[in-house]
This record gives C-alpha cells, structure tokens and sequence, in this order.
C-alpha cells in the first residue's frame, strides 16, 4: 500500500472476510506484526482504523459517499461497499463487445461505472473506473475464473488523493468466515449487518 501524504509504502500481509451482501473485515498486518489498517464495512455503517495515524473514523451509507467531515471522503468504503455487497450493480446505460472483450458504462446512484472485462494470465482482467462525486477510483483484478485461487491480484487507485494498494492472494479459506469477523469491533460483540 503506497500512502498518498508521504508517500510512504507499507509493505504487510492481511486477511479479508466478506459476508456476500452483507458485510465485509480487512485487517492489514505490518512487519513488526502491528495493526496498519482495520476496516469494518457493511451495507448501513463503516469503520476504518489506522493505527499507526491515530485514526479511528467511523460513519454510515450517507458519509460513505459523501465523505463530510470526518467522513470517508479519502477512504476506498464506497468503491469497497459496492464491489463486496453490489458488484455490477446499477443501470445498464451503455456496452459493446470489442475485438479483446466487453466493455460497459452502469449508473449506480451518483456514480459511473466503467466496467471492461478481458482475459489475462490467470483467467478474466476486469478493469473498473468508478467516478462519484468528482472523485475517480480504479480497480484492476486479474484471477480465476470461478473463484478467487492463490496467485489472483488486485491493484486499487484513488485518483483523487494517490492511495494505492497491491494485493496478491496467497491462500483462500475452504470454510465461510467466523460471524464473529463481522462483528462492530466496538460494539462489544454484535453482528451488525
């Protein structure tokens, strides 16, 4: 993960536990095996620690977007809420198949949604530009074609403030996540969906 102030490049390993619909946990582990980013996120509410800044931000679906005050205007809730809960959710309002895949154009509230779909060394490249609100995010997520598999990659993009983040799948779970993984850490143990 290169951070856009400093420029400054965090190099970890991590978990991810998505609940399709629902809910999704990221934690990121730094090399001295300190906490670097917890990131809670379900369909109503949010929560992103970064606990090396001292931060701690918390909001709901409305903030997600909007990004007031201490909301998540610099923060990927959005782009995640709608690729874990609602991947290639919205209106369909423009598409043509081109000589190396399909490309298409959705409307998903405010945003816009660039969607194009290729092939590349493990199976399928989907490569997505979200634009909402003046802000443009890009996904680029080479895997399987079934599931995700170890070797999978991902890379995000936030135009709007530099954040990047690399990621390449080492392992996958053969069981569903724990609901204890989606519990509001600091709600004292519920599973808030």
């Amino acid at each position: 993960m290169r951070e856009p102030r400093t420029g400054r490049v965090v190099d970890g390993r991590g978990a991810i536990a998505v609940a399709p619909g629902r809910a999704m946990r990221m934690v990121l582990v730094g090399g001295a095996g300190g906490t670097m980013l917890d990131a809670w996120i379900t369909a109503a509410q949010w929560r992103v620690a970064i606990p090396p800044a001292g931060q701690l931000r918390r909001g709901d679906g409305v903030e997600a977007e909007l990004g007031d005050g201490g909301g998540a205007r610099d923060l990927p809730v959005g782009f995640l809420r709608w690729l874990f809960f609602t991947p290639l959710q919205g209106t369909l309002f423009a598409g043509t198949q081109e000589q190396d895949g399909l490309s298409f154009l959705l409307r998903d509230g405010d945003a816009v949604l660039e969607v194009r779909l290729r092939s590349c060394d493990r199976g399928q490249l989907s490569i997505i530009t979200r634009r909402s609100r003046g802000r443009v995010e890009r996904l680029e997520e080479c895997r399987a074609p079934s599931s995700p598999q170890p070797g999978d990659w991902v890379t995000y993009r936030d135009d709007s403030n530099g954040l990047r983040c690399d990621l390449a799948i080492e392992s996958v779970a053969s069981e569903s996540p724990d609901d204890i993984a989606f519990r509001d850490p600091d709600a004292g143990g519920e599973v808030v969906y």
